[in-house]
């Protein structure tokens, strides 16, 4: 057995804060030892005797779990395995997980080691920046150290991504707006190793890398003393000043409790109004720190309690918005008070297995939340368990170049349909063009998944393709997505003959719906062929158009001008990244702002 391995660590936070069913309040409680012993063993985990060793710098404390669960897949392989083939013989699978408590001796702050499916059990505990804030005090904005990256952007189609570069980049080559790095990997020099991390030169080959997130581990193995000579440079380096900023945005310190209050005051109050008002205008998005497994996860577990009665709504794949999450309560609890319906929030686990069922993610529902909310004149962002101020210096930044970019690709085609107040809906605006001259309607129809447009309109020289959405806030995000995975096909179509504009053509022709939208539309293809509509592509050159009515109550500000007058800084961060990706793509791309 090798006595050297690769592993991380994380700090624990210094309190905690707890739901008690019993009074329907949180409790705010002091992390100690206690505290750790007893939540183990609500986790089924057990104290282990230790050698009679002592360490000068740390207090060490071992739990240990044994678990067997079942193997999902068994039951489906028992319809066609006999009954006494040796694959079904073992129902189970068993488990094994530590954590490994090192508590400093002189600063009193608490660490924790894992191993198994220990760390899911400390991410409640655990805070959630330690390496991300030890690598800020090791490397220079400038300093060729960036292997790879795993981001979430609060703006844009994409929730997450997930980056390795052919090359070392450096933090400049890899800005971005609305992107706040959750796990970054980075090189670290021997230079570095030897005098921050007390290695000797003997020891290193080469520069090795580390991983940083919530947690921070060399990726290098690592005997039981060297870990903790680790873990106790670490403490020195967190006494520095950091010496780049690695987060563009600024995080709400804990420490800022009347704040965050207010902060999850009105983002309670925002998911309540949709429980009430399913139509209510609140974009609340659900995700997770890990996004990976989230979203690749094969089953999703909602569990919530209220008045003794519990309820679990199972889904194939992850919970990507409030909605669906609140109609599963909503069915259930449908005449919630707004204190019954927080402390169902309170209380309520969202988990994310595999297909073997082993457990993916598991965190209350609040922690799955990403959201945008206005408090005090400034923007905040929640990204899960985060809250992040936007400076006052990047949103000038976005309103000046949102403002210039409305004024520069300002839509210059055919007169465009007034906003009438009978018009409820994105649907309703575009069936009032069905009938127009050079205009076909292609609102719903999805070739492929793919929304090209809600509208086509032609003259001699253009075609254009329109995305008609209604507001401009937190739900552009997903309109510019749409009108970038468009762009992309249709540009990628244009080499093809425009196979695909055939295959929106015969969408609708052979839609079979009966809603007179529909019907109507259907109408349109008796004035023009196949054939006809591809070649009106192949003569013209095509203008993708973003069509936004503002749903505010003056009705008369626009982008150009009063863009600070519009509050969603998520609806201005998404149009800037659409044009640049438009610009890429070279796509004529065009905005205009529709009228009442």
């Amino acid at each position: 057995m090798a006595d050297k391995i690769q592993n991380s660590f994380y700090l624990l936070k210094e309190r905690v804060i707890e739901f008690r069913e019993a009074s329907g309040k949180h409790i705010e409680k002091q992390l100690d030892l206690a505290y750790l012993k007893k939540r183990f063993k609500t986790k089924g985990y057990k104290e282990q005797k230790l050698k009679l060793i002592t360490f000068k710098d740390y207090d060490i404390n071992l739990f240990y779990r044994r678990k067997r669960s079942a193997v999902k897949w068994k039951d489906f392989i028992a319809t066609i395995a006999d009954p006494y083939a040796e694959i079904l013989k073992y129902p189970d699978a068993v488990a094994e997980s530590f954590i490994l408590i090192l508590i400093s001796k002189a600063t009193q702050k608490f660490f924790a080691v894992t191993g198994g499916f220990g760390h899911l059990d400390i991410q409640e505990i655990a805070t959630n920046d330690l390496g991300i804030e030890i690598l800020s005090r090791i490397v220079k904005k400038e300093d060729k150290a960036l292997r790879a990256t795993k981001e979430q952007s609060f703006t844009g189609g994409i929730q997450g991504a997930i980056k390795f570069f052919r090359n070392d980049y450096n933090l400049n080559d890899n800005e971005n707006f609305g992107v706040i790095y959750n796990e970054l990997t980075a090189s670290i020099d021997k230079s570095k190793l030897v005098n921050m991390f007390g290695f000797s030169i003997q020891d290193l080959r080469s520069s090795s890398t580390c991983i940083a997130k919530n947690s921070f581990s060399l990726k290098k193995s690592l005997d039981f003393n060297e870990l903790l000579r680790v873990i106790a440079a670490c403490e020195k380096i967190l006494k520095n000043k950091p010496i780049v900023q690695i987060n563009a945005v600024t995080k709400v310190n804990k420490t800022n409790t009347a704040l965050i209050s207010s902060l999850n005051v009105k983002l309670d109050k925002n998911v309540f109004d949709i429980y009430q008002k399913p139509a209510a205008a609140h974009s609340i998005e659900i995700g997770h720190k890990d996004f990976e497994k989230y979203f690749q996860a094969q089953r999703t577990t909602l569990s919530f309690w209220h008045s003794r009665k519990s309820h679990n709504e199972s889904f194939d794949e992850p919970i990507r918005d409030i909605q669906a999450l609140i109609v599963a309560i909503r069915n259930k609890f449908p005449n919630l008070t707004k204190e019954e319906f927080d402390k169902v929030i309170d209380r309520g686990i969202i988990q994310t297995e595999d297909t073997d069922g082993n457990s993916l993610t598991h965190d209350p529902i609040r922690d799955h939340y990403c959201t945008e909310i206005k408090h005090g004149g400034k923007s905040y962002f929640l990204i899960e368990k985060d809250w992040y101020e936007i400076s006052v210096t990047m949103i000038d930044s976005i309103n000046e170049t949102c403002a210039a970019f409305a004024k520069d690709r300002a839509y210059i085609g055919p007169q465009v349909n007034k906003w009438l107040a009978t018009y409820t809906d994105e649907n309703k605006y575009n069936a009032s063009y069905i009938g127009q001259a050079n205009t076909l309607v292609f609102d719903k129809i999805t070739p492929a998944n793919i929304e090209v447009c809600d509208i086509v309109r032609w003259d001699n020289d253009n075609i254009y393709l329109y995305h008609v959405k209604k507001g401009f806030d937190n739900s552009m995000r997903d309109l510019c997505n749409q009108v970038l995975i468009s762009a992309r096909k249709v540009v990628e179509d244009s080499k093809i003959k425009y196979e695909f504009i055939g295959q929106l053509y015969d969408k609708l022709a052979n839609n079979n719906g009966n809603s007179t939208y529909i019907k109507n539309a259907k109408k349109q293809l008796n004035k023009i062929t196949r054939k006809q509509f591809i070649d009106l592509f192949s003569e013209r050159k095509i203008v993708f158009i973003l069509a936004v009515m503002d749903t505010s109550r003056s009705g008369t500000r626009t982008l150009v001008d009063h863009i600070t007058d519009f509050d969603s800084n998520i609806a201005k961060f998404s149009l800037n990244e659409l044009a640049k990706s438009m610009r890429n793509l070279d796509a004529a791309f065009q905005v205009v702002q529709l009228t009442k």
